[in-house]
Parts: C-alpha cells; structure tokens; sequence
C-alpha cells in the first residue's frame, strides 16, 4: 500500500504529467471562457444587431442606420436622457442621505437592536421594488392615496399635498429601494475604521456630529464614490420605479422607453429603434464599469486600519442613542413597515378606502382565498423552477470561473474575469430584450423563446457577475498548500476542486445559492420583457393584476411575497446561528 501511494506521489510530481495537467487547465479556462463569450455575447450582439435593422425580428432586410437616425436626431431623445440622469442622480442622493449615516450608526455605535435590524435591512432588500412602488402609490396617489385623503379631510383641503407622480416621486421610492444595498456596502468600511482617529476628535473637545462629518465621511469617500458610482449605473438602468410611477405621467427615462418600444400598449414593436436606445444605455453601462473599477483600485490606496494597536471599538452615544435609534425606526418604517401595512390594509377590503368603522367592517380574506382559483398553479411552479434552477447553473458556472481565476496560472484568467463581470455593466432589461429578439429571429436555433428556460437563461447571465465576486472572495481564502497536497498524492485538479476547494467553500456557495435564488424570486423586469403565456411567474401576475386595476389582489399577492421573504430570511439567519452555535461548543 505504501508502495503504490509512494508511486502514485511520483508519477503526480513526474514533469510531463504536470505539464499535461497544465495543457489540460489551458484548455478548460479556453472552453469556459468561449462558452461565457457566447453567453454573454450572444444577447449583446443581438442588441447591436437589431438596431441596425428595420422591420420585424427573423426578416431578411439590409443594414441600415435609420433607426440611429430616428433616435438621435430627436429632440425627445434628449429629454429623456436629461430625466434619466436627473432621476439616477436624485435616487442616488436619497440614497446616500439615508444610508451614510445609517451605516455608521449601526457600525461606529452601541446603538441596540443590531441584529433585528439586520434582519430586516436584508428584508428591505428581497421585497419586491414594485411591491414597495405599489404600496407608496395606495399612500400617495393625488387620486386614491390614503394619505392624501386622510389630509384632506383632516384640514379640509381642495386637493392633494403630495403627489408621487413625479420625477421627485420617482426618485424617493427608488432611492429608499437603494439604502440596503448600499448600507452592505458600505458597511466592511465603516467596520474596520481605526477608533483612535475619532477618539483623537473627541479628546479634543469635537462633538460627535462634527466628528462624522470631518473624519468619517472624509476617510470613507473612496467607499462612498464607489458607491454611489454603482448606484448611478444601477439607476440608469432600472425599470419598475420608472414604468409603475413615471409612464402614467408620462415621465419617460431610457429604461421604460426601450420597454415601450418593444411592448408597445397599441400597434406593433420596434426592436430597430430599442436597439438604438440599447446603444445609449450599453455605453453608459459600460462607461459607468470602468469607471467603478477605477474608483474601487484608487480607494485601496486609502487605508482605514492600522497595525499598530488596532481594535475596533464602539462609540457610546449617551442620550443620543435613542435619537439614533429613531432615525433607523423612521428608515425601517418608510422601506419595511409602511409599504407592508398599507398592502395588508388594501389586501383586506374590497375596495382602497380610509380606516373606519364601514371599512373594518368589511375586512375579510377573501383576496387571499380567491388567489389559486385567480393565478392558477403555473406560474408558482414557474417561479419555484427559477428559485432553484437559475442558482444552480449560476453557482456551478461561478466556480469554474472562479477556479480558474483564483486557482490556476492560465495566462488569460484575467480576461475570463472581466468577462464574467461584463453582464454587471450591462442592464438586465437590454439583455431581455437581446434575448427576445434572438428567440423571435433565430427560433429555428435558439428554440427557447416563450419557455421558462429563456428566462432561466437571462437570470443566469445577469447574476454570474454577482455569482463570480463571491466565489472569488471566498475561494481565495484558501491556502494553496491543501491543493498542492492533493496534486502530489496524484488527484487530478477536477478531483481536488471536488474533494477539498469545494467543501472548504461549500458555505459561501450555499450562501449565494440562496441569496441568488431569492433575487430571482423576487425580479420582474425581465420575466416582463421575455414574458408569454407560457411562462408567467408571480411577480408578472402581481404587474397585469395593477395594470388591470385589481388592488386588492396585487395587495394580497403582496403581502404573501414579502411574507415569503421574511420567513426565508428569519430562518436562514436561525439555522445560521444555530450552526455557528454548534461549532463554538464543539
């Protein structure tokens, strides 16, 4: 047995051997890296393609720079283009607003409750945006809205105080949206800050807010611009807050206008001129890309920790605790709270009406019972397929790559990298669109189009950026040596990403797996841009019932989405902490 371990040692470290285990990994990371070119590719290039036709997806028509023609010699295009900027800039403003200070309070400070508002930040961030949209338009609509009917009546006024039709409108509740995301962001900065830069202040007789403002802010602006960079590209790109809020007013930005250009309300779709708006937003996005890759490599040169004597401390606020504690009530109200209220008060009448004796009354479940005999069980099957098939293939894709990445000395690993990244530059609705054409005017090859699966496939793309930048982070956690140890007793690199890299980051895959499924259960744009009858999830079913005018049937669709959401998340984090409880006494 000895022997032939011993032998087995020494064919594995044998030169040729090793040199055709290199060959072999070149030629792997060559596959992959061609197969995520077409991926990706693929959509982008039928962007390109279509707006270089006229006509209908599939006819045989020459190239043609009318429709470029049509779109950037139109005064239209530029007002559009001005809300958009307008509409990512004041979203992002919102965001920072809250976010920033929201960040250092539950990191720099012995504010309590941390871990419920945790909790419930991670809520805010899987509840749909078009749910919360809905809901803040039951509160704020100049027609129906709860809030402004209740004003009205309250100081008997002629009309409405608020109107969340409205670029600012628009920009409140997508900004509101942004703040989880960002306080996540943010907040590894935040954490490793060294307290002696704030204590230097406080010695010196600096109140706490000028402190924030003067060192905290200042040593954290290369997280924050590269924040709010991310922000900027994600908000020129999204679609929800713009079509629920902004196309009844008429507020168009490039988003709801590709929208419209492919899935017009009356005549027939222009995918030549979606393709000349996909244009914009593909230079933008790109453009955008770089610039945040920029900033993230310029802010590794600020450094926040020191060696020397380095221990995170929290800040005692005194009596300002409570203050603090109000200011995160408030943000928990207007993102979690007051959104799942309202949509619970409405899922319960038969009509939106104020809280009154007549209304309570009239309260029942019968939304709620009415729901299979109104959605029918397709489109929860549909969604449960997206929940488990888009993380699988996503996961499975975003080892490979990060394997490659990480693991080996390929001479292109970099190169495969940027190109897993690329779908992050590239908005989710341009490479809906992208596949809708491709489906419509290559169905002979690509026989997808109307299925779940092209669904399946768009998700997939837009979430293996996602899916790579954590495998990569957890992957390069492990040290070489284990691998190595593996290859010298003979296993082949398929075997030791098997065998050892893969249980050793089993968690943080897991942990992806679940956290990309709920993005996937809780995604509507482009489910709506590829959606059939075919292939109906729940979010689409909540979008045709608001534009059918059924509120108490969105409100009871809902309530059972973010209650879904919540569950998921209060059990993830029990299991979590039950199994970081086992491991401490073990």
């Amino acid at each position: 047995m000895k022997a032939e371990t011993r032998s087995e040692s020494i064919w594995g470290t044998w030169p040729g051997v090793a040199r055709l285990r290199l060959q072999g990994t070149t030629l792997f990371a060559s596959g992959l890296s061609a197969f995520l070119a077409i991926l990706i590719g693929l959509p982008v290039a039928m962007v390109i393609l279509m707006s270089l036709r006229t006509g209908f997806p599939g006819e045989v028509v020459p190239f043609t720079l009318e429709n470029f023609a049509e779109v950037y010699l139109t005064q239209r295009t530029y007002e559009v283009l001005l809300n958009t900027v307008l509409f990512a800039v004041s979203s992002v403003a919102v965001t920072l607003v809250i976010a920033v200070p929201l960040v250092w309070i539950l990191m720099r400070t012995d504010v309590p409750f941390k871990k419920t508002i945790y909790v419930l930040l991670t809520v805010g961030i899987l509840i749909p945006v078009f749910l919360r949209t809905i809901a803040w338009i039951l509160l704020l609509s100049p027609r129906i809205g709860l809030l402004n009917k209740w004003l009205q009546e309250l100081f008997s006024l002629s009309g409405p105080p608020f109107n969340l039709y409205s670029l600012t409108g628009m920009a409140f509740v997508q900004g509101i949206s942004f703040v989880p995301g960002a306080f996540f962001m943010l907040a590894a900065a935040y954490r490793s800050m060294d307290p002696s830069l704030e204590e230097a202040a406080y010695t010196s007789g600096v109140g706490k807010l000028k402190t924030f403002l003067r060192i905290n802010i200042p040593i954290t602006l290369p997280a924050i611009a590269a924040v709010m960079v991310y922000l900027f590209m994600t908000a020129v790109a999204v679609f929800e807050v713009p079509a629920i809020i902004g196309l009844p007013s008429r507020i168009l930005v490039l988003s709801s206008l590709i929208y419209t250009s492919t899935t017009p309300s009356t005549g027939l779709p222009n995918y030549g001129v979606a393709g000349a708006y996909g244009a914009i937003m593909l230079v933008v996005g790109l453009t955008l890309a770089l610039l945040y890759v920029r900033v993230v490599k310029q802010g590794k040169k600020y450094t926040v920790i020191t060696g020397r004597g380095y221990r995170p401390r929290e800040i005692a606020l005194g009596r300002w605790k409570w203050a603090a504690l109000a200011f995160v009530f408030f943000y928990l109200s207007i993102e979690v709270f007051v959104p799942f209220i309202v949509l619970l008060w409405a899922s319960l009448l038969p009509y939106l009406q104020l809280p009154s004796a007549e209304a309570l009354a009239s309260l029942s479940f019968k939304h709620y019972i009415e729901i299979p005999t109104r959605v029918g069980l397709q489109p929860f099957i549909n969604t449960a397929i997206l929940m488990v098939a888009v993380p699988t293939v996503t996961m499975i894709l975003s080892v490979l790559v990060s394997w490659v990445v990480i693991r080996t000395q390929v001479s292109f690993r970099g190169f495969l990298d940027t190109l897993a990244f690329i779908p992050h530059a590239v908005p989710g609705i341009l490479m809906a669109v992208g596949l809708a054409y491709l489906g419509l005017a290559y169905r002979d090859y690509f026989p997808l189009y109307g299925t779940i699966f092209i669904i399946i496939l768009a998700h997939t793309i837009n979430w293996i950026a996602y899916g790579t930048r954590t495998t990569n982070s957890v992957m390069i956690q492990v040290h070489r040596e284990l691998e190595e140890a593996g290859r010298v007793s003979g296993a082949s690199a398929p075997r030791v990403l098997g065998k050892i890299v893969l249980p050793l980051i089993a968690a943080g895959v897991l942990n992806s797996w679940i956290w990309i499924g709920m993005l996937s259960y809780r995604e509507v744009t482009m489910s709506l841009t590829l959606l059939t009858r075919g292939n109906v999830v729940v979010s689409t079913v909540v979008w045709q019932f608001w534009g059918s005018g059924w509120v108490p049937q969105v409100s009871a669709l809902g309530v059972i989405l973010i209650l879904f959401a919540a569950i998921v998340v209060g059990t993830l984090r029990f299991a979590l902490s039950r199994l970081g409880e086992v491991g401490g006494t073990s």
